[in-house]
């Protein structure tokens, strides 16, 4: 489990660091019509993305914590799974299945992970 928590962790901060700073930096990738509510809604996400993906270097060194850690999956879970919900109920041909599929394999790895944690916390 504790691999599974270091593997998660990790495809959390470089999926939504690298998501997070594309959209921050360069909204008009990710908006092909250049509308200013979708412009906005990208830097917006954005920069909620690398907000997200930064709890990885705020946490690590406490990965054993059993506390830290319902915190930060507890927050994960939240996230992914809310993300989820929002993706599916305004997918589009355009923006397709995969932000979907993406966001509920982390949600589903990190409730695992946030009702196992007790297996690998130390403290």
């Amino acid at each position: 489990m504790r691999k599974l928590l270091i593997v998660v962790l990790i495809v959390n901060a470089l999926f939504e660091g690298l998501v997070g700073a594309l959209l921050a930096f360069s909204p008009g990738s990710a908006v092909p019509d250049g509308s200013s509510a979708g412009i906005s809604f990208a830097v917006n996400y954005g920069f909620a993305a690398l907000a997200i993906a930064s709890i990885v270097l705020w946490t690590w060194s406490e990965k054993d914590n059993l506390k830290t850690m319902g915190a930060v999956l507890g927050i994960l879970s939240t996230f992914h799974s809310g993300l989820t919900i929002a993706t599916a109920m305004t997918m589009t041909a355009e923006s397709g299945a995969v932000p979907t599929i993406v966001h509920g394999i982390m949600a589903v790895l990190c409730w695992i992970l946030f009702f196992s944690r007790k297996k690998w916390c130390t403290s």
